[in-house]
């Protein structure tokens, strides 16, 4: 029975034996199309040609092509994505027993190659390629494997004629909250703006952070993390320069965010997990702001939620009709949300 191979170990040497089935799969979403391409790359050396499939309603004719090997055409692999979306079950799942079949006696020259997004190996199809075909596992990270976390972002970076210093890489895996994925899309950037391919902390910080003296996002940030001093800084760096024109979309983007709060606040009452109370919220937030939204929102309920919009509201009375000082009104309205929404202390 052949055991997954790790995907480090594949990507140090990309080869397994001949077989007509492979499967890759795991969580790491990054690491998983790294060791998806590099699988398809030492198929294409072998003569076949790559195609991404799809089972749609019926995998029967896929099966059928990869059993009988067309007469005007050479052979193929073909990459099917199993992965569960929703109500819908994942490939592997829904097509169990046709699936089954095939792998007891599997095409000579096409090949299957499983993308799995979703794969429970306890499940029959899973068990028997795991079994009796070669695979790649990629496993998440743990927040401790800092030396591994690096050694795959130098690898990404590598992509890009990068080379990032030791300090580049902490920066680097704290800004994208140590995610491989959001780690790849800032290097793409980085690419463009360090010519020379040498990668400092000062560049991650430059590249990937806000940039300028705008703090409006770093203060929803803030109040939406429940980081009380990090809200209040920002309020007081904006107040010198606030206007009521600056001010008044400033208030409308706050109540966004609050709504979104609240969405997720009801969502968790509800017995949501973390990730389904971010899915309710609606709101798109960056992967490393995810855990203390959620937490922000543990801590609210209806009332409290509809406290800090009154707040929100109230202020954008008072804009219109009594013509207040803009920034003394902006730290005094975020100075509100933090005690309405923050379970410390301002």
């Amino acid at each position: 029975m052949p055991a997954p191979v790790p995907a480090a170990a594949f990507l140090k040497k990309p080869a397994l034996p001949q077989a007509p089935v492979y499967a890759v799969f795991g969580p790491e979403a990054w690491l998983r199309r790294r060791c998806l391409d590099a699988l398809c790359a030492v198929l294409t050396e072998t003569g076949l040609e790559i195609r991404r499939v799809q089972a749609g309603d019926s995998i029967a004719p896929l099966l059928d092509e990869l059993r009988s090997p067309s007469l005007f055409g050479g052979a193929f692999a073909a990459v099917l994505r199993n992965e569960r979306q929703g109500p819908r079950h994942e490939e592997s799942t829904r097509f169990k027993e046709e699936l089954l079949a095939y792998l007891e006696r599997p095409g000579r020259r096409n090949v299957l190659v499983f993308d799995g997004a979703t794969w429970q190996r306890n499940l029959a199809v899973p068990k028997r390629v795991c079994e009796n075909f070669p695979s790649v596992i990629c496993e998440e990270l743990k927040s401790w494997e800092t030396a591994a976390w690096d050694g795959f972002a130098a690898l990404a970076a590598a992509d890009h004629g990068l080379k990032l210093d030791a300090g580049a890489l902490a920066a680097l895996r704290a800004h994208s909250g140590q995610n491989l994925g959001r780690a790849a899309q800032e290097l793409a950037k980085l690419a463009l703006l360090c010519p020379s391919g040498a990668v400092s902390a000062n560049d991650i910080a430059r590249a990937c952070g806000y940039e300028g003296q705008d703090r409006t996002f770093p203060l929803c940030d803030a109040v939406l993390t429940g980081d009380t001093r990090a809200a209040l800084a920002h309020a007081a760096a904006l107040a010198s320069k606030a206007e009521v024109s600056t001010l008044l979309p400033l208030l409308a983007l706050l109540r966004n965010q609050i709504l979104a709060l609240g969405r997720a606040a009801r969502a968790l009452a509800e017995g949501a997990d973390g990730a389904d109370a971010v899915a309710a919220s609606r709101h798109r937030l960056r992967e490393q702001l995810k855990g203390r939204f959620v937490r922000t929102a543990r801590g609210l309920n209806t009332r409290r939620v509809a406290l800090a919009v009154d707040v929100l509201m109230t202020a954008d009375e008072e804009l219109k009709s009594q013509s207040p000082d803009p920034g003394v009104l902006l730290v005094a309205v975020v100075s509100r949300l933090c005690e309405t929404l923050h379970s410390a202390r301002t």
